[in-house]
């Protein structure tokens, strides 16, 4: 692979391309936006989803009637001041119509007399829980998304990249920069767009010798948000 920058433009670039990741893509895609996915592992199979086992919160009320503001509720309660209010209160808005369109993509939630199934877990006050079962629910859903990503229009994918820096301009985070892993094979170039991604290939990288991706994501944060420091 050569080692000479390849410049690749795009409407949105996401970078990680676990549960948050692959959803993100497909709700820009939707909203008609060109977009790039990459991950430093295989797209739709690194991340946190794909190693998760047991269930999913959510206010159903399949078997018990529930409500999002009750979910709300023990969420902060559980979170003991840790929580964002502001994003707790959207996932659990938003939480059921998302459940509900996985069910459509084909996920296969647990059923019982024709209702999705919802149990007990520590923090809720009522069975809130789905699963596809209790040991794969986290790679049902990966996979589950994995699919709509691929069935979704204007979504490019790039696997094996490490996103080493982020690019600004005016005050703004505008693309990153990338070092791609010899045996990926880096996306091709599009006409001119607003987001700026900049891959250079490394000849002889591998998983083993790239950063810590925790070490790199720390890095960026500190460079691009001093006020986090």
């Amino acid at each position: 692979m050569s080692a000479a920058p390849r410049h690749v433009e795009t409407d949105v670039l996401i970078i990680g391309s676990g549960g948050a990741g692959m959803y993100a893509a497909i709700e820009a895609a939707r909203a008609g936006c060109g977009v790039l996915l990459a991950d430093r592992s295989l797209i739709g199979r690194g991340g946190a989803t794909v190693m998760a086992q047991m269930t999913v919160a959510v206010a159903l009320g399949s078997e018990t009637p529930d409500h999002w503001s009750f979910h709300y509720n023990d969420t902060l309660e559980a979170g003991r001041g840790l929580c964002d209010e502001r994003l707790a209160r959207l996932l659990c808005e938003e939480g059921p119509a998302c459940i509900r369109e996985m069910e459509e993509w084909g996920i296969g939630w647990a059923r019982k007399d024709g209702r999705i199934t919802q149990a007990f877990a520590p923090g809720h006050d009522r069975p809130r829980c789905v699963y596809v079962d209790f040991l794969n629910t986290g790679p049902a859903v990966s996979k589950t998304l994995r699919g709509a990503v691929t069935r979704s229009k204007g979504i490019r994918k790039a696997g094996d990249l490490v996103i080493v820096d982020l690019v600004r301009a005016g005050g703004e985070v505008t693309g990153a920069v990338a070092l791609a892993y010899a045996r990926a094979a880096p996306p091709s170039p599009s006409p001119p767009r607003r987001r700026s991604w900049q891959p250079a290939g490394l000849p002889g990288s591998t998983a083993a010798t790239a950063p810590p991706p925790t070490w790199v994501a720390t890095a960026m944060r500190w460079r691009c948000a001093p006020a986090h420091r």
